[in-house]
Parts: structure tokens; C-alpha cells; sequence
């Protein structure tokens, strides 16, 4: 099915313009199992095109791995706090106990697969024409969430909107990454896909942001791998299931803490 921003449903465009296509991957934090499942769904569908929105690193056991297979894969590869984080040492005062430990970890393995240059030189945003990539927010690129809420519960829509209205001056649609919940937010409201509804028709005029979800590790309550693909005026959200448990075992062996491989089966 395909539903309008408004509700009313669209027929389906069946041939995008081949420059309008991509799929947009996001927050695989070191999970292989959760890529691969991905890249392969990405294959059967035939797109040709991914950008990454940073966070290919941390909490998860296969950074070099993943780092290599997003090198390899996509167009364009944005840094992430994590990335960020790995490169500057003392800079991640804001993670949690585990986050901090992964980090750690995380550095080490890339230092001696000699990796961490390829983090060097990557950006939190990049631009093509109207679409804006960025890891957090088109108002802080690197570590701001877009969210629905904030921490307290309380809705975040007049914030958004305000940035939809003051910030999208060179551009009309936002693809972020960070939060890790799939969603869509417009000057009128946040859309989610589910099961009946994962299909957006985006008027040529209308303006968002599209929260792509992650790939390794989800928080919305569905542990599948998630990803966009956008075909010009159409916003398409794929779940992809993987073997968590493989995920979660490899973390569990390589001394992280326990709750990264719990949280996996959860999607939280």
C-alpha cells in the first residue's frame, strides 16, 4: 500500500528516475549479521546506490568487518558520534557505562587492523541538491536526536516543525540516522511505519525529515534491521530479520557487556 503525508492513498510509481534512487543504511554499530542481511535485501531489490549515515562502529563485535563492507558498498559514508568518539579519545563524556566500554574496545581493534584512518576525513552531513544527510539533525549534524519526544515524555513536534520551517533553506527533505527509530516528521506531524504502512508518498513540495532507523541495532521494539530506500517521491522503509542471537553470542565472547547482546533481541 502507498499513503499519502495527509493519509490518502497513492498509486504507486513504478518507474523512478534512476538518479532519484538510493537506499539510505544507518547506526550498524559493528553488527555483520545485521549488514549483510541488509546489503542482501538491498541487492534483491535491485538499488544500485546506498548512503551511509554514520555509526558503522560501536557497541558490536565486527567493527572492522562492517567498516570494510560500508567502504565497499556505499557512495557516501558520514561520520558518526561513535566514529567521532573512536577518533578522539576523552571526547565521550556523554555515553553510558557500556557505550564507554564498546568505545574503548572498539578503538583498540580498529588501531590494530590499522582502521582508523579510514575514519579520517568523514563528515556529519553531506548534500545533494534538495536532500540533506546528515547522522543527528540538520541543526547539529553529529549529535543532536531527532526525536518525538524528549527524555521527560513530552512531544517534541513544535521543535521540529520550527526546524523544518527555519533550517530546510537550501534543502527540502532530511535523512537522519542516530536515533535509531524509524519515522517520518513533517510541519504537521510524525508518521510511523508498521506492518500495513510502510510505504510514504512525499508530495514534490512537501518537506521532512526521514528518520531511516539502524541496521544493527533498533530501538522501536522490532529487533529487526531496518533501512529507507527513496525513489524521488517515494519513501519506502524495509525490516530485514537476521540471526540476533549469532550477534549477541559474538558479543558476549569477546568480553562486552552483557546488556549490548541482550538489547539486541529486544530492539531497545
Amino acid at each position: 500500500m502507498t499513503v499519502g503525508l495527509a493519509g490518502t492513498i497513492i498509486p504507486r510509481r513504478e518507474a523512478p528516475h534512476p538518479m532519484d534512487s538510493f537506499a539510505v543504511i544507518s547506526d550498524v554499530h559493528g553488527n555483520l549479521e545485521a549488514l549483510e542481511a541488509v546489503l542482501a535485501e538491498v541487492d534483491r531489490l535491485g538499488v544500485r546506490r546506498i548512503l551511509s549515515l554514520g555509526d558503522v562502529v560501536g557497541y558490536g563485535p565486527d567493527p572492522e568487518a562492517c567498516l570494510r563492507l560500508v567502504q565497499a558498498r556505499c557512495s557516501h559514508r558520514l561520520l558518526g558520534n561513535h566514529e567521532h568518539a573512536v577518533l578522539n579519545p576523552g571526547m565521550a563524556f556523554e555515553f553510558n557505562p557500556s557505550a564507554q566500554a564498546a568505545l574503548e574496545w572498539t578503538r583498540e581493534r580498529l588501531r590494530q587492523a590499522d582502521l582508523l584512518p579510514a575514519l579520517e576525513g568523514l563528515l556529519p552531513h553531506h548534500q545533494e541538491g534538495e536532500y540533506l544527510f546528515v547522522h543527528g539533525s540538520a541543526r547539529n549534524a553529529l549529535e543532536e536526536y531527532l526525536r518525538e519526544t524528549d527524555p521527560e515524555g513530552r512531544s517534541t513536534f513544535e521543535a521540529v516543525a520550527a526546524s523544518i520551517e527555519e533550517d530546510f533553506t537550501s534543502f527540502r527533505i532530511c535523512f537522519v540516522g542516530h536515533n535509531h527509530k524509524p519515522f517520518l516528521a513533517t510541519a504537521e506531524g510524525f508518521l510511523h511505519p508498521h506492518a500495513e504502512r510502510a510505504t510514504f508518498q512525499v508530495p514534490p513540495e512537501e518537506k521532512l525529515y526521514v528518520s531511516v532507523g539502524s541496521v544493527g541495532q533498533p530501538r522501536d521494539l522490532d529487533p529487526r534491521a531496518c533501512f529507507v530506500v527513496f525513489e524521488g517521491t517515494r519513501v519506502d522503509y524495509h525490516r530485514v530479520p537476521y540471526p540476533w542471537t549469532a550477534t549477541a553470542a559474538k558479543i558476549r565472547a569477546a568480553g562486552l557487556p552483557g546488556r549490548l547482546a541482550e538489547r539486541l533481541g529486544l530492539g531497545r
